[in-house]
């Protein structure tokens, strides 16, 4: 009883030891890349889900003071229900890794490369996209958001949700 414990212990310390949403990008050449169509996709791919999308900068003020209210939002929200995205507007990769590691962010974070500012129509940070669970851009929210008014858009956008399976 007592081994299936520690192993049971270590399989899970394991798990969220290689875990990429726990630990973050190991170094800065990790922090992945996306342009426009990759984040089509990926809305697409979490289709049934309400989807936050936060393009940002780490050298952005407002963008500094909106991050932990999205981090406790992710932590208030299943997963299961709504996705978050941040899309960073860094030049710098390294810049990124060191903001995302001091604040502890609990969601993917990608770097916007190519086309990605002129195709979403991004002109300043902090930006806020916030598609339906069909994938429609509901919400688009340019400066900083706050927290419960988020939670308000996010709680109104899963009541006119279908459940999910």
């Amino acid at each position: 009883m007592r081994i299936c414990q520690y192993a049971c212990t270590a399989a899970l310390l394991l798990a969220f030891a290689v875990h990429p949403a726990a630990a973050g990008p190991a170094g800065p050449e990790d922090v992945k890349r996306i342009d426009a169509s990759g984040l089509v996709n990926l809305i697409a791919a979490e289709k049934g889900k309400v989807v936050v999308v936060n393009i940002f900068a780490s050298w952005c003020p407002p963008c500094r003071e909106e991050i932990p209210g999205l981090i406790n939002l992710r932590k208030d929200f299943s997963s299961d229900k709504v996705a978050f995205i941040g899309v960073s507007v860094d030049k710098e990769p390294k810049a990124l890794h060191t903001y995302m590691g001091e604040m502890h962010i609990n969601y993917p974070v990608l770097l916007a490369a190519g086309d990605f500012l002129q195709r979403t129509g991004v002109t300043a940070v902090p930006q806020l996209l916030v598609y339906d669970h069909k994938g429609d851009l509901q919400i688009k929210h340019r400066g900083l958001v706050q927290e419960g008014v988020l939670r308000s858009a996010l709680n109104r956008l899963l009541k006119n949700a279908p459940p999910r399976p």
